[in-house]
């Protein structure tokens, strides 16, 4: 019988990771540590999103394959290799070991990447995964229901059967005398499930048939009468033709269900649903991990981004460097709790697909996979909470870093906007004064003219092209001074303002 592999020890250490630090914790939000699709606070990229799955048939070779891919870049973490660890962050560089607070920015910032595609990589995992497990569950209850429906003819097939047996040797006579030539049909496959049961009555029921055409057949001898042991009643004929014709009937029936059952059964015992089931559970702690470690390395980017940043302001009396370097004891206490659990997990695949046999004797697994898929349920919840501590201090130190970020760019967006002021009153004020210039030049032009001509406006009018500078020149001035005064009138409020 399969052993439930998610054991009370693993609950307990999730439930652990929630209470070890004060404060109460509450459901998280997905971290927004990466770019995603987000949708009502779930993203696809971290798994936190519902993905509706049908049953498609990935072996359990894929998924070990796909969770030894995630393992073999959790494996440093698991087992605290950090000379591992640090040799991926310094893998890229090209010219040494940089030892610069910036060549350090960059490599957290490549390794926080690195753990957001892990990341994104796992949630398709683990979807790929319930897809197999339903598969899985879906053959198994196939075969399971067409089982089922064979058995019941098998068993319907005695129940019509076995009178009509009882009628032919009823009347099976000679001297007077019952004999009874037929046995009963397979009794027992009414109060059991076996299938060996099941296959001894099909054999037995092929078997009747037979029998009674080679009886048939004797019955049409000419002199079947010839002697008195031989002498068979004239009722007896009628019985067993009608035997005949309920074996007939009864197996042209059952051999279409009984080759469903045969083929539904084989399809069933390729794929184990328990197994897959395991693999779904290591999925699962592999992306519960690598949120924590994802987390780590957003924190320390931004934490030595910080460094002689302007933007490492005080918030609530500390800089946002220290908010952020707080975060990581409880980081760090996260990520040893989550991969507890994945090793348990790792250990429960290894022991159930690549070392034990977790067939059970039937096909019939529901009630072993509802007591597995109710454990880990239990556990997914409780990790919801217990993850929530963490991912809760950090959001919380993200909401201070973008209060503080928004507010540096409102101060800096105010200023902006005063500067632009200042300068649109400084090209209204130099307009007034363009418009002033403009004023004196015609007032002092057409008192120029009024000196050459004396005064005398009734000189010839022989010149083409020109106006009246008598008539119209006041008129043009006076319009100049309004044009003038309008122009200064928005300069003025400016400078009331100020």
């Amino acid at each position: 019988m399969f052993n439930n592999r998610i054991r009370t020890a693993a609950l307990a250490g999730a439930i652990a990771i929630s209470t070890a630090a004060s404060g109460v914790a509450i459901p998280a939000f997905a971290q927004e540590t990466g770019t995603y699709n987000n949708t009502g606070g779930f993203n696809d990229a971290d798994g936190s999103t519902i993905q509706p799955v049908g049953p498609v048939n990935h072996t359990e070779a894929e998924l070990l394959a796909a969770t030894d891919a995630t393992g073999a870049y959790l494996s440093d973490f698991q087992t605290g290799n950090l000379e591992g660890i640090i040799g991926d962050l310094i893998a890229a560089s090209e010219n040494g070991f940089d030892p610069s607070e910036e060549a350090a920015f960059e490599a957290f910032k490549a390794a926080r990447e690195l753990a957001t595609q892990q990341l994104a990589f796992s949630a398709e995992t683990i979807t790929k995964t319930r897809e197999s497990v339903n598969y899985a569950l879906k053959v198994d209850q196939e075969a399971t229901e067409a089982f089922y429906a064979y058995r019941n003819a098998l068993r319907g097939a005695a129940e019509s059967i076995n009178p009509l047996i009882a009628a032919a040797n009823a009347e099976n006579r000679t001297d007077g005398n019952e004999i009874e030539i037929y046995d009963a049909l397979f009794t027992s496959i009414n109060i059991s499930d076996d299938v060996s049961t099941l296959v001894l009555g099909y054999r037995e029921l092929k078997d009747l048939q037979a029998e009674v055409e080679d009886d048939l057949e004797w019955l049409g001898q000419f002199d079947i009468d010839a002697e008195d042991e031989n002498y068979v009643q004239r009722y007896h004929i009628d019985k067993v033709e009608a035997l005949k014709a309920a074996i007939d009937a009864s197996l042209e029936a059952i051999e279409p269900l009984r080759a469903d059952s045969n083929e539904k059964n084989r399809i069933a015992q390729k794929s184990d649903v328990l197994v897959r089931q395991l693999f779904l559970e290591r999925a699962t702690a592999q992306r519960d991990t690598l949120r924590v470690i994802e987390a780590i390395f957003s924190t320390a980017t931004r934490y030595v981004e910080l460094y002689e940043n302007d933007e490492d302001v005080n918030v609530e009396g500390q800089t946002l460097r220290e908010h952020y370097k707080n975060l990581f004891p409880t980081l760090f206490f996260a990520a040893f709790g989550n991969i507890q659990i994945l090793n348990e997990a790792d250990d429960a695949v290894n022991a159930g697909y690549l070392v034990w046999d977790t067939d059970l004797a039937t096909n019939d697994e529901d009630a072993a996979y509802a007591q597995e898929k109710f454990e880990f349920a239990a556990l997914t919840y409780a990790k919801v909470f217990a993850n929530g501590n963490w991912q809760e201090k950090v959001k919380y130190v993200q909401n201070l870093d973008s209060a503080a970020r928004q507010e540096a760019a409102d101060r800096e967006a105010a200023r902006l906007a005063d500067e632009a002021y200042r300068a649109e009153q400084l090209r209204i004020a130099q307009e007034a004064a363009d418009a002033q210039k403009a004023i004196a030049d015609a007032l002092a032009k057409e008192a120029d003219n009024d000196n050459n001509t004396g005064g005398d406006n009734s000189s010839d009018d022989k010149g083409t092209g020109s106006s009246d500078i008598g008539s119209w020149g006041p008129f043009a001035a006076i319009a100049a001074i309004i044009a003038a005064i309008a122009a200064i009138f928005p300069f003025l409020s400016g400078i009331v303002k100020f």
